[in-house]
């Protein structure tokens, strides 16, 4: 018979060993437990929804353009408010800056070098004419928030935690990656629009919501 003091020894050996091969286990438990709370909840569905809500908002960061005949990035500051929107461009259109105005009955572009801004009935016809560009203003304000734009059909990719990762409309295609929570609202940091021989990326460096 075994002294009693290597019995127990042996005992505690046994339960340490025990105990270090669950550590992996429960180390991994921990951590998905802990990142299930930074996950967005609802599902799908309803993260499109909050996002109606987000309506007053400002992004900063980079912009970049590959048009077929050329490509260029620069800084970007996007004000948007309902259906009123401010976009400041400085870098890819030459030296100065060019900015795009309007709302949902006329829009305002000027460009590096003129004295006075050319007027239209939508940002698309302006920055068509005077920049070559196939450039979906009306619906990039709401694809850059990782939402579908609601005059129209749309197919959407989500990943697992039920955000918007690709999405297809009218003929453009749209990817999103580096969300954050912003205020209680998932938005994207990285969003690629390609499509009608266009490419563009917003890298977002800051997102500011307004009541």
């Amino acid at each position: 018979m075994r002294p009693y003091n290597a019995l127990v020894s042996t005992r505690r050996i046994y339960n340490m060993l025990r105990f270090l091969t669950r550590l992996p286990l429960a180390a991994a438990i921990l951590l998905m437990s802990a990142c299930a709370s930074f996950l967005p909840q609802g599902g799908s569905d309803a993260l499109q929804d909050s996002l109606n809500d987000v309506q007053h908002w400002q992004v900063r960061g980079k912009m970049s353009v590959i048009t077929p005949d050329d490509s260029a990035t620069g800084y970007m500051d996007w004000k948007q408010n309902q259906r009123e929107f401010d976009l400041y461009i400085a870098g890819p259109l030459g030296q100065g800056a060019t900015r795009l105005t309007g709302d949902k009955r006329s829009a305002a572009l000027t460009l590096p070098g003129w004295d006075e801004p050319r007027h239209a009935e939508s940002p698309e016809e302006l920055m068509l004419l005077y920049l070559g560009w196939n450039f979906p203003v009306s619906d990039i304000r709401y694809w850059v928030k990782g939402q579908a734009s609601p005059n129209g059909n749309a197919n959407t990719e989500y990943d697992e935690s039920g955000l918007l990762s690709r999405m297809e409309q009218y003929g453009w295609t749209i990817t999103y990656k580096r969300y954050s929570n912003q205020n209680g609202y998932w938005l994207p940091g990285l969003v690629k629009v390609s499509g009608h021989d266009f490419r563009f990326t917003f890298s977002i460096r800051e997102w500011t919501l307004h009541d």
